[in-house]
Formats: structure tokens, C-alpha cells, sequence
């Protein structure tokens, strides 16, 4: 027999037993979750620090900064002229003419104010280059002149023996040919006909020209892609006047002389005709017919 339970406890295990047979009571719950929207953040609006650039500027100066100023234009740097100024113009001939004639008069007079001229611009190189002389000078230039045309074939010491003007007419149209070029001796001492001074964008960017008079026998032998040969040989010598002219940036401290053109009087006789190598043009055939000509024969046509 079981044991009697006290009154309390049987209250609350009846009043237990009521409340577990209910149905279960559901509340409304309440949550907050953010959404994300296409509306995007917008941070809040301050008020500058400084009001103008004038007061930054001024309160950096007064702590103690220095603001250096911002310069849109970017450096320029001209390392030769784009042309000869005052191009040397050699007598017909290169010859001179009598004194007694009118024609002899005026070239001598010409060549007065040129030599005048000549005089000043040597003064002008001599100011930013002491050791320039003008005895020693065509023999300087002519060991610049041969050392750039035995380097044609090689340009990676051309640019320091030529200008940024006188290079692309060195080197144009023979990217696919080989050049053989050869200095035999000279005829004439090489002497200095001009001496010329310039300034580019300011007073302060001054160039020096001289032209040089060259009277050399050379050999020349141009030979295309094919190894054909297209001008001159290399076997046969020929005499060739030239005058030259050499540029040196004054300006800056180490320029140097260097090629810069030639100039070719009008007088001067027409250069030998290029011999380009060309295909020939065989007979036309229909489709799936052979060419019957022999060799031989195809050989003596082309020839003939």
C-alpha cells in the first residue's frame, strides 16, 4: 500500500497535470534585421580645415613646411639643332677666281665678312670650351668622320659619332643591305672653311657648328639582301670632295662633337644610279600546264 501524499503536494500535481494537457499558447515575436537597399552611403558633409589654398599654404609656411610648387610643363632636353644656320656655300668648281675680275672682287669681299663672322663664333665656342683650336680641329674631325661610316653597319656607337639629325640619312634604306665602306687616304689636308654660332629658345642654349673641307680617296661597295652587288666596288678608289659639317651642344658640359650633315654644292656632278635586283617575269601559264624551256635557254633570255 502506498504511502499517503500530503494535501499540498496533491493540489499542485493536479494543477501540473491540467496545464500539460492545454494546447500550447503561441506569442508574436518582434525582430528587427537590416535589408540592404541600392540607397548607398553617403559619409556626412564636414567643414574644410582651410578654407582656400592660399590659407593652407600660409599655415604651412608658418609651422615650418615648404611646399614646392607644381610644375604642369615637363623638361626639354635638345641635343642638336634640326639644320645647318648659315650653310657654307663652296665656290663653283672650288676653285678661285681672279681678284682682277668683278667676280673675283665680290668673292673676296664675301669671304671677308664670312672669316669676320668665322672670328666671332670661335670666340663664343672658346668661352665654354677652352681646348677648342681651330689647327687641331680637322684632324679630330676627320677621325669622327671615318670612325661613323666604318660604323654604319654596327648603329650602337653611330649615336655618340652622329647627331639625332644626321643619323636617320645615314642609315636610311639599308636596314636590309650591307655597306663596305673603307678609307684609303687623304688627297688634301682637311682645313676649316666655317666656324658658325647659334642659340635655340633662349640666349643661354647655344650650338656650335664648324664645316670641314675633305678631299679623300675612299671605296664604297653597297651589296643587297641577296649579297648582289647594287653601287661602287670595293676594289676601285675614288676621289670625293665633301664638306662637312660637325655640331657640338656648347651648353651642355659633356657634349661633344659629332656628325651633323654635308652640304652638296650645286655644282657637284650626279651620283652613280642604284642597280636594284628585281625578278624577272617568266611566260604566263594555264592552269596545270609546265614551263617546257630549259634551263640553258631560260638562263641565255634572261641574260640577253
Amino acid at each position: 500500500m502506498a504511502a499517503p501524499m500530503p494535501r499540498g503536494w496533491s493540489c499542485l500535481s493536479r494543477a501540473l497535470g491540467w496545464w500539460s494537457r492545454q494546447p500550447v499558447l503561441m506569442t508574436q515575436s518582434i525582430a528587427v534585421v537590416p535589408v540592404r537597399t541600392k540607397a548607398r552611403f553617403t559619409p556626412p558633409a564636414h567643414e574644410p580645415k582651410y578654407k582656400s589654398e592660399k590659407d593652407f599654404i600660409e599655415r604651412s609656411r608658418k609651422a615650418g613646411v615648404v611646399i614646392p610648387p607644381e610644375r604642369l610643363e615637363r623638361p626639354i632636353h635638345l641635343a642638336c639643332t634640326g639644320g645647318i644656320f648659315d650653310p657654307y656655300v663652296p665656290p663653283e668648281g672650288d676653285a678661285r677666281v681672279s681678284a682682277l675680275s668683278k667676280e673675283g672682287l665680290a668673292q673676296k669681299t664675301e669671304r671677308l665678312k664670312k672669316n669676320v663672322a668665322s672670328q666671332l663664333s670661335i670666340r663664343k665656342i672658346r668661352d665654354y670650351d677652352a681646348n677648342f683650336k681651330i689647327k687641331d680641329f680637322p684632324e679630330k674631325a676627320k677621325d669622327i668622320f671615318i670612325e661613323a661610316h666604318l660604323c654604319l653597319n654596327k648603329h650602337d656607337r653611330l649615336h655618340t659619332l652622329a647627331t639625332e639629325n644626321c643619323f636617320p640619312d645615314m642609315v636610311w634604306d639599308i636596314q636590309y643591305k650591307t655597306v663596305r665602306w673603307s678609307f684609303v687616304e687623304s688627297l688634301e689636308p682637311a682645313r676649316v672653311v666655317q666656324v658658325r654660332c647659334s642659340s635655340m629658345v633662349n640666349q643661354g642654349n647655344v650650338y656650335g657648328q664648324v664645316t670641314v673641307r675633305m678631299h679623300t680617296r675612299q671605296t664604297l661597295a653597297i651589296y643587297d639582301r641577296f649579297g648582289r652587288l647594287m653601287y661602287g666596288q670595293e676594289d676601285v678608289p675614288k676621289d670625293v670632295l665633301e664638306y662637312v659639317v660637325f655640331e657640338k651642344h656648347l651648353t651642355n658640359p659633356y657634349g661633344s662633337w659629332r656628325m651633323h650633315g654635308k652640304i652638296v654644292p650645286p655644282w657637284a656632278p650626279p651620283k652613280q644610279p642604284i642597280l636594284k635586283t628585281v625578278m624577272i617575269p617568266g611566260p604566263q601559264l594555264k592552269p596545270g600546264e609546265d614551263c617546257e624551256e630549259p634551263q640553258g635557254e631560260a638562263h641565255r633570255s634572261q641574260l640577253a
